[in-house]
């Protein structure tokens, strides 16, 4: 099993050391041809509109939209995956029955880190929020297994995992287990 990093912008190094610590094979994915050799896909923290903008001037946004392997979207991730984006309203590629705001935790100088719970295991886990988007509306078919204050930062739908938070720099790595996991059924 090959797990893909998006690698257009962001720190998707870090998703990569976490793999590496944990014993699995990745590459970076930065064009169509390498999104086609990886059975499941990590869409990193980073800047949503700068994201979105590379993924279509370099052709991998609609290959994106039809990837139907398991996804794992942190930060930046969870905007895109997300059906509608808020603050400003913004193209998703629409995979996530959620909507997302923006930077509703604030700008920069308001990242921070703190414990929330995984919901699945009932555990405390570090949880690093950087101009953390909020989820405002869940979908029916999606469940949530994280939570930060009694409030939704974490849910999957199906094989997609969305997270509001940067598991890739905490020292927790159950979220990235849980989607090794879901990876590899």
């Amino acid at each position: 099993m090959t797990i893909g990093i998006l690698a257009l912008q962001g720190d998707y190094f870090a998703h990569g050391r976490v793999l590496k610590k944990l014993g699995h094979k990745f590459i970076y994915v930065k064009t169509p041809g390498e999104l086609s050799q990886v059975d499941s896909l990590i869409i990193p923290g980073g800047e949503s509109t700068t994201i979105r903008k590379l993924a279509k001037t370099g052709g991998l946004w609609e290959p994106m939209k039809k990837f139907s392997s398991p996804i794992l979207g942190t930060c930046t991730g969870i905007i895109l995956l997300a059906k509608k984006i808020e603050d400003p309203a913004e193209e998703g590629l629409g995979l996530l029955d959620v909507t997302i705001s923006r930077n509703a935790y604030g700008s920069q100088i308001n990242s921070f880190t703190s414990d929330g719970e995984n919901v699945l295991s009932k555990k405390k886990i570090e949880m690093v929020f950087i101009r953390a988007p909020r989820i405002t509306y869940i979908g029916d078919n999606v469940e949530v297994i994280a939570k930060y204050d009694n409030e939704p930062v974490g849910v999957r739908q199906d094989n997609i995992i969305g997270l509001t938070f940067h598991p890739e720099l905490s020292q927790d790595k159950s979220m990235h287990e849980l989607f090794i996991e879901l990876a590899a059924t």
